[in-house]
């Protein structure tokens, strides 16, 4: 697989729709993060994030990390939807934004044996809450644009023919 990096601008070929922007969620912690609303399997919220969610844009990670206190939950839930029958069916891992979702299929969350491919992230609670690292499975999905300047971060729905590029950032 292969990605793609963009400086001073980005490549609207690649995009299914318009950037949706959102602003960084405490920049001054350093990391390119975005204050998550829920987080949903199918049409069970797995987490209201009543207590603050965030997902940090990780580049370095391949799967999705959760933080340890959310992982069983979320990792049940899950596993007892899927089928492995005729390929990996399951419902639909939604991170809802608030004025967007960032939506991965079971084929984008799960293994060759449709096991949920999730990683913990072993952080002090309750300094941290509700931590989400969207790595490698959601950058094949999404275009992420980052903009320090402004202070926001971007995603789009990458097209289909952005099928043979597996992340796409623009800074």
């Amino acid at each position: 697989e292969s990605g793609e990096l963009h400086l001073g601008g980005h490549d609207t070929s690649r995009l299914a729709s318009p950037l949706q922007w959102f602003p960084v969620y405490h920049p001054e912690d350093g990391y390119w993060q975005v204050a998550v609303q829920a987080v949903r399997v199918g049409n069970i919220t797995v987490d209201d994030c009543r207590r603050g969610c965030h997902g940090i844009v990780d580049t370095g990670v391949s799967r999705l990390g959760v933080q340890a206190g959310n992982l069983p939950r979320l990792r049940e839930t899950l596993a007892s939807a899927l089928s492995g029958h005729g390929g990996c069916h399951g419902p639909a891992l939604v991170f809802d934004l608030g004025g967007t979702t960032l939506t991965l299929e079971a084929k984008d969350y799960t293994d060759a044996a449709c096991a949920p491919q999730l990683g913990p992230l072993n952080l002090d609670e309750p300094k941290f809450n509700g931590v989400y690292t969207f790595g490698e499975t959601v950058l094949r999905r999404y275009y992420a644009a980052f903009d320090w300047e402004q202070r926001k971060l971007g995603f789009a729905p990458l097209t289909a023919t952005s099928g043979e590029v597996s992340s796409v950032f623009v800074f």
